[in-house]
């Protein structure tokens, strides 16, 4: 039976195949073996005229995204991996070795005046789009962010099971400037800021990253959701060294993930079943932890229900849900309630509550969490899908589904970043499970 429902879903999955056109572009890359080539940015509205990593894996994600293009993009971003050396930036930041671009400026994205402004070429850092030596004065962290390698290796696990096994290992064995693939995505993981006992990711004032939805943010201590995305990582990077017959490195990331299972949950899940940001700043709930944690498998028994009935009591209070789109923390555990949502921005008072990070209501994560809840209420996962998917039909011509939204401050329009494509593409991903 499809989720939600025939009708719903079908609307979605179409939706979905129109977004993702939306944001597919035609680039020229310089020095790449294929000059023009087609890429996908992250919204349909040119709001971020470059190539970012983590959104264009997980449009990958929606199905609609053909082979050779996901494979040339696989290229592309290890095509402008930083090598084994460290990259000294101004402002004291740097380029860790093997380390992922945040995104990519490439020729055909952006206007020509942006494109004259800001020249093709990796920017490792979020907040600029500047290539060049300097990339920012630490807002958005000392070291790239952490979770880019772990999408990179989703990328090629999608395209590995899409594979025969033969074609895979030929895949896997390409060379990108005199590195494989499988060895850039073993040499990135590797190199990735970790504790060595835990395999937990690490931030301290000193040497902290900002990753994935939660860039604007400064989270401290042991980080919740790149350390759930190096353990979905492990996974996938047993499955690839298995696929070219070391078994001994696949036995060692199999390890890595069991490690990752035992002090994840050890870690950052409460009595109450949520799972935190982090263990020193920001140690509020974090809905995308939690969700991801009961979708990838990693809480069993007990403590897998208990996050399940935390999300769900959440959404049917109110306090983490409106139109099917989700709090990074419910309201309940505001920082300073009304005013700020994290501790790591305890000053900012009134400026930017409910915008953006700072309590705006984001959808990507909404196929985890209806996947979650619907393992103990379906009714109730229904419903919140269909309010997601009926506000997208509501204002598809206005750009849904948009990156973020929130009703309580966005008064002159339904929402920002219009037809952004993993706000669509995730979503599926979840509706798609729950349908098999």
């Amino acid at each position: 039976m499809l989720f939600p429902d025939t009708k719903s879903y079908k609307y979605i999955e179409r939706h979905t195949a129109y977004v993702i056109k939306k944001c597919r572009r035609k680039v020229s890359v310089l020095y790449f073996p294929r000059n023009n080539v087609f890429v996908y940015i992250p919204g349909g509205d040119e709001k971020y005229p470059s190539f970012w990593i983590r959104d264009a894996v997980m449009q990958c994600r929606s199905g609609f995204i053909p082979f050779d293009e996901m494979k040339t993009m696989l290229g592309i971003i290890l095509f402008f991996q930083n090598g084994q050396e460290y990259r000294k930036l101004a402002n004291n930041l740097c380029i860790t070795p093997w380390a992922i671009p945040d995104h990519i400026n490439l020729y055909g994205l952006g206007t020509e005046e942006f494109q004259k402004t800001y020249p093709s070429g990796p920017v490792f850092y979020p907040g600029t789009y500047s290539a060049s030596d300097n990339q920012g004065d630490g807002s958005y962290g000392i070291r790239p962010p952490d979770d880019n390698i772990y999408e990179v290796i989703q990328l090629a696990y999608l395209l590995i099971s899409l594979s025969e096994v033969s074609d895979a290992a030929k895949l896997l064995n390409i060379s990108i400037n005199g590195v494989s693939v499988i060895e850039r995505l073993h040499f990135g993981f590797q190199s990735a800021s970790v504790d060595k006992e835990t395999g937990l990711h690490w931030n301290t004032p000193q040497n902290w990253a900002a990753s994935n939805f939660h860039d604007a943010l400064r989270p401290m201590g042991a980080i919740a959701l790149t350390s759930l995305l190096r353990f979905r990582a492990a996974r996938q990077m047993a499955e690839l060294f298995r696929i070219m017959d070391e078994n001994e490195k696949e036995e060692i990331y199999l390890q890595i993930a069991e490690n990752l299972k035992k002090n994840i949950q050890k870690t950052f899940q409460r009595d109450d079943g949520w799972l935190i940001c982090a263990t020193k700043v920001n140690c509020q709930p974090d809905t995308w932890s939690t969700g991801m944690a009961c979708y990838y498998g990693l809480l069993q028994g007990d403590y897998f229900t208990s996050a399940c009935e935390a999300l769900l009591k959440s959404c049917s209070t109110g306090s983490l849900c409106v139109n099917g789109y989700l709090r990074h923390t419910p309201v309940w555990a505001d920082c300073i309630p009304g005013k700020v949502v994290w501790e790591d921005r305890k000053m900012d008072y009134d400026r930017s509550y409910g915008i953006y990070q700072n309590g705006g209501y984001w959808p990507q994560p909404i196929g985890y969490v209806c996947w979650s809840i619907a393992q103990i209420d379906r009714k109730y996962a229904t419903r919140i899908a269909i309010e997601f998917i009926e506000h997208t039909r509501k204002f598809e011509k206005d750009g849904a589904p948009f990156e973020w939204i929130n009703p309580y401050v966005l008064k002159e329009r339904p929402g920002d970043g219009r037809w952004y494509g993993a706000s669509v593409s995730l979503p599926l991903e979840g509706f798609r499970r729950l349908s098999s």
